[in-house]
Parts: structure tokens; sequence; C-alpha cells
């Protein structure tokens, strides 16, 4: 005789399951559907937490800038790059050879002047010396944010931007006839050595300075590393422009005594020059 299967009553399978079988769920939140059935009905109130609380996460950082500001300048920054790397891509040589004269105690080669005088290598030197005072522009508006433009109107923001743009144009205009005077009156100096090195000097603090100030704009974490690497910057390029001098001075048997005043009165004094007429700026405006 086939063997019999006892029949089991399903009540007791349940209950023997339900004993043996321990699953636990976390609390959760069903997440209801819209009318196709087919898309979730995303809302805010979905993901109540039961307990009343919201998960605790990362906190970010504000960014220092309204949202309009930092499109501003990140319209800025794009398009500066996309036009170096364009007259890079047609004067590169040029530029980087007229980058590595700075470094070079002697005069340009003649092959290089050749190059230089073409209307294309024109233009992109006008745009390196355009781009340096853009961001030095940036970088002070960055800089002296908290210290009286967060509270400034629209308009007195960009009144400000504008002026110090302006500002640094005239301070690097008013250098380079302070260069042409000296090296008129005193030929002995053969300051006019130094006149032609001038802009390329200035044209490497924009390439530099670059990426550290957008940094500086863009990652408010690491503003205080970008501002310190800006100023490290800055004193490296004094030193270049120190080291040309002296090589002009030596070779043209000027005495340190001249060159020590020279420096104070033209290379240094500017610059405290520069920075105090941007705090007054600034102050002026704030008020």
């Amino acid at each position: 005789m086939p063997e019999r299967i006892p029949q089991i009553p399903v009540d007791d399978v349940i209950g023997q399951s339900s004993d043996s079988i321990r699953v636990g769920f976390l609390s959760f939140e069903y997440i209801p559907t819209d009318n196709t059935g087919l898309f979730f009905n995303v809302d805010s109130s979905t993901f109540s937490v039961s307990s009343g609380q919201m998960p605790e996460g990362f906190s970010g950082a504000l960014l220092p800038f309204s949202q309009t500001v930092h499109s501003v300048f990140f319209l800025f920054f794009t398009f500066c790059f996309v036009i170096v790397a364009f007259w890079f891509n047609r004067e590169g040589l040029t530029l980087v050879a007229n980058f590595r004269n700075i470094f070079s105690g002697g005069m340009r080669r003649r092959t290089i002047f050749k190059e230089e005088i073409t209307t294309t290598g024109i233009w992109s030197e006008f745009f390196l010396i355009f781009q340096t005072i853009l961001i030095l522009t940036v970088v002070f508006f960055t800089f002296f944010w908290d210290k009286g433009i967060s509270g400034l109107s629209v308009k007195n923001m960009v009144l400000v931007f504008l002026a110090v743009f302006l500002g640094i144009l005239l301070f690097l205009s008013i250098k380079y006839l302070v260069y042409k005077l000296i090296g008129y009156i005193f030929i002995e100096w053969g300051i006019s050595e130094w006149t032609e090195k001038y802009f390329r000097v200035v044209e490497l603090m924009g390439v530099l300075i670059f990426i550290p100030a957008m940094f500086l704009v863009f990652v408010p974490g690491y503003a205080k590393i970008a501002l310190f690497l800006l100023i490290i910057i800055f004193f490296i390029i004094m030193m270049v422009v120190f080291w040309n001098l002296l090589n002009v001075f030596a070779k043209n048997k000027v005495g340190l005594l001249n060159y020590f005043l020279y420096l104070c009165a033209i290379e240094i004094v500017p610059f405290f020059l520069l920075y105090k007429g941007v705090v007054s700026l600034v102050n002026i405006a704030g008020n």
C-alpha cells in the first residue's frame, strides 16, 4: 500500500514558520506612485523620518558669492581659458620663447623678434596682458568681498570691479611710462633693455595665477591655500624682476646704491600704493 503523507494543518505550519524564522526589517516609508502607476510621486513630505529628525550628513560650505557673481566669474575664466588655448595653438612656440627669455640674462634672439612682430603674436600678447589684469581684479574683488563689497548694491559692485580693473591697467601703464622716462633720462643705466621684458613678466604672471585664482573663487575650502600660493607667485615674480634689473645694472656698471634706490622707488612702493588705493576704494564704496 502506498504510504500516506500525513496532513498537517496550515495554521500549524504558519505558526511553526513564524516561530523558527524571524526576519526583522527596519522602519521604512512607502513611496506612493502617480496615476499611471509607473513613476513614484516624489514629494518633500514623503521623506519624513518616523523619529522626526533628518539623517545626519556632511555639512556643506556656503559659497562666498551669489550665484550670479559666480556665474559671471565662471564666464571670465572660461573665456580666458578658451582664448589663451587658441593663441597658444597658433603662437605657442613664440610665447614660450618669450617666457623663457625672461629668465635669460641677454637680449632676445633675432628669429624670435621676427616671429613676435606678426599680427597674431601681437594680439596674443595684448590678450595675455588683459587676462592678467582681469584675473588680478577678480582676486582683489574676492579678497575684499567680506571687507565691504558684499554689502554693496549690484550697481556699486560693478563700479568697484571696473574701478579696480582700470586702476590696475593705469598702474601698469604708468610703470611702463616711468621705465621709458628713466631710460630716456639715465641712458647709461640701460633700462630700455628691461622695458622690453616688462610686459613679458606681466603676461607670465597671468598664466601662473590662473589656477590658484580659480580655487580662490570657486573652492572656498581651499581659499587660504590658494591665497598663499598667489602670494608666493607674486614674490617669485618680484624676484625675477629684481634679478633682471640687477643684470641690467651690473651690465652697465651702475652702482648698487642706485640699484636699491631704484627698487624702492619704482618696484616696491607703487605696490603698496596700489593696495592702499584698492582699500580706500572699497571703503568709500561701502560708505
